[in-house]
């Protein structure tokens, strides 16, 4: 069996036991093409929506992949600031962004990636009584996750990071971004090595971290975390 078979059995036996319904909005580009269809304008597009329609189509009809064009939805691309494609965006029930992934969910990351979507489903969250417990301690924050697909560190970072947004209750939101994929973003952070973890685009985190580090980082300083 090869890697890309294995990844698809995992994909399709553990998004099989999804018991709860999950919506995720994923925004490409498209065009109309000369016969009158609609053409994904960005390259890595379809790759990335066939990978995404493989969880989906495994799910019991629980998730849900609503592709969106940002040319066709202008108006909600803007609200959600999503200015590169494709983007993944795990939105809760009051229209708050929880998590936000610049990357596709595949290989190592997609124990992480199902796990989100099991949490943001309701099922419980390893994380959630020592984030209601900070919470008050806890400004709006947002946790920039710099990965790879070949890094064996960053799915326990991202898992634990989309972990505390989605107990946050909208207080905390996480962007994973591949920065194989997103070189300038990478540049920009001076993300020299991965995982490379950004608080609030202040506080920077390099190399593997619990989350007893990314906690205190989100309540500042030296501050006693509460369990």
């Amino acid at each position: 069996m090869s890697s890309d078979d294995r990844y698809k059995e995992i994909i399709r036996r553990e998004m099989s036991k999804l018991k709860k319904p999950v919506k995720l909005k994923v925004f490409t580009s498209q065009r109309i093409g000369p016969n009158g269809t609609q053409i994904r304008a960005c390259m890595d597009c379809g790759e990335f929506m066939a990978l995404l329609r493989i969880y989906e189509e495994n799910s019991n009809g629980m998730l849900t992949i609503e592709e969106l064009s940002i040319d066709d939805n202008p108006e909600f691309a803007k609200k959600f600031d999503i200015n590169r494609v494709p983007t993944i965006l795990f939105i809760d029930d009051n229209g708050r962004e929880i998590i936000r992934y610049l990357a596709a969910p595949k290989g190592g990351e997609i124990q992480p990636f199902i796990q989100a979507i099991f949490n943001f489903a309701g099922t419980p969250n390893y994380y959630e009584a020592t984030i209601k417990k900070n919470l008050d301690r806890i400004q709006p924050s947002t946790i920039k996750v710099m990965m790879t697909e070949t890094c064996p560190y960053c799915p326990q970072v991202i898992a634990i990071s989309n972990s505390f947004a989605i107990a946050s209750e909208g207080k905390i939101r996480t962007v994973i971004i591949d920065i194989a994929a997103n070189p300038d973003i990478g540049q920009y952070y001076d993300a020299a090595g991965v995982p490379y973890t950004i608080i609030n685009d202040q506080k920077t985190l390099v190399g593997m971290v619990g989350p007893n580090e990314i906690l205190s980082a989100l309540i500042g300083g030296n501050i006693r975390v509460q369990y």
